[in-house]
């Protein structure tokens, strides 16, 4: 897929852009996120990421000498509204935009930003389509600093073959893009590194009770279940799970972060392994002083989407410094070349694709508490 637009919507949008950047007294940034529906608490957790760099950095003396602004829309994790909200940041004359949390969204937004020329930054949406269609594959405004899920996979299903920690895996996922694109890369690498897929299962999104699809997963036995499901439904299966006194640990992608340390520490999710981008355990300055703020204001450990907040909107001010200019096509030559040091330490800058996610951290429930075994870096 490429994504043009007539002559006509281009002057019109760079007119609005170069307007709105002349009007302005502050440095206007959109943040697209799920934060009502199945996404809505891991929105809230990205949140307090985007927050915390916006603070920091208006600290600081903020950006060509004015203040970050940032313009908040609701895409209820859902691609409708995740177009409805592109557009409206488009009105608003925002500099680029983080977002848009649920692969779904993200991709319903892709050929609008590129129509109104804003680029967009996620480091949370993670199906492999976005890459397949960002930059020289055709939408040169959209641009991810985590990895696919595909490339997380890939990292998750090594590290499981060489440690042979489970034989046999039972897939459970959400029935959106997120839940099948992590459940396609995942089962084909499992099986190529040792491991048996002895069932594949979808639900949809803000299922009330897994009662019955843990009835049917326990009943295969498997080593472990790999997960891919988002914040509310995922908290609400390993809950279930706990009540049912099911005793087999996760892998995939299942979250170990936010409300979930609450059941680790009451010992739940014993020996499961999983695959993220991003650790509070990291150990460098940065991520620690990071990890004690999001800690010591939210009585939460910090997460994946708190990181992808932050990271993103460093990201943004970066290339905003590097333009000298809010103009969202001069940021977006600007992003192309940019380059930061992300809170796990390693360099974050994009290949030709738009792509800059090349670590993966392995993750372990042991002892009650997470923590990390091993970092990966993806070549």
């Amino acid at each position: 897929m490429k994504y043009f637009c007539s002559a006509s919507a281009v002057a019109v949008a760079m007119a609005l852009a170069s307007f709105g950047a002349q009007a302005q007294n502050t440095i206007r940034i959109g943040f697209s996120s799920g934060f009502t529906g199945p996404a809505a608490a891991a929105s809230e957790w990205e949140k307090w990421g985007v927050d915390l760099a916006v603070e920091e950095i208006n600290a600081a003396g903020g950006l060509l000498g004015k203040k970050i602004e940032v313009i908040t829309a609701d895409n209820r994790c859902n691609p409708t509204e995740g177009a409805n909200t592109a557009r409206k940041l488009a009105q608003d004359k925002v500099s680029a935009i983080v977002g848009a949390h649920c692969s779904s969204a993200t991709l319903a937004m892709m050929p609008i930003i590129a129509e109104a020329r804003i680029p967009m930054v996620t480091a949370v949406s993670s199906s492999p389509k976005i890459g397949e269609l960002s930059g020289a594959g055709g939408n040169p405004y959209m641009f991810r600093l985590s990895p696919d899920d595909l490339r997380m996979a890939q990292g998750l299903t090594e590290y499981l073959g060489q440690k042979k920690v489970f034989k046999t895996i039972a897939v459970v996922g959400e029935d959106s893009d997120f839940g099948r694109g992590g459940a396609a890369a995942f089962a084909p690498l499992a099986q190529k590194a040792g491991l048996t897929i002895v069932s594949t299962d979808f639900a949809p999104q803000m299922t009330p009770d897994f009662t019955p699809l843990l009835t049917r997963v326990t009943q295969r036995r498997p080593d472990a279940i790999a997960m891919f499901m988002l914040g509310a439904d995922s908290l609400n299966f390993f809950r279930t799970a706990m009540q049912m006194g099911v005793n087999i640990p996760f892998t995939g992608r299942a979250d170990l972060s936010g409300k979930t340390v609450e059941l680790i520490q009451a010992g739940g999710l014993n020996g499961s392994i999983s695959a993220w981008t991003y650790a509070p355990e990291i150990d460098n300055p940065a991520n620690k002083k990071f990890a004690a703020t999001i800690l010591a204001r939210h009585k939460i450990p910090a997460n994946l989407q708190a990181w992808a907040g932050y990271d993103s909107v460093r990201m943004i001010a970066a290339a905003i410094r590097d333009a000298q200019s809010d103009d969202p096509v001069k940021v977006r030559d600007a992003m192309a070349k940019a380059s930061i040091t992300g809170l796990h330490g390693g360099k974050l800058s994009f290949d030709a694709n738009n792509q800059a996610g090349r670590l993966v951290v392995i993750n372990q429930v042991k002892d009650r508490k997470v923590s990390v075994l091993d970092t990966y870096e993806l070549k």
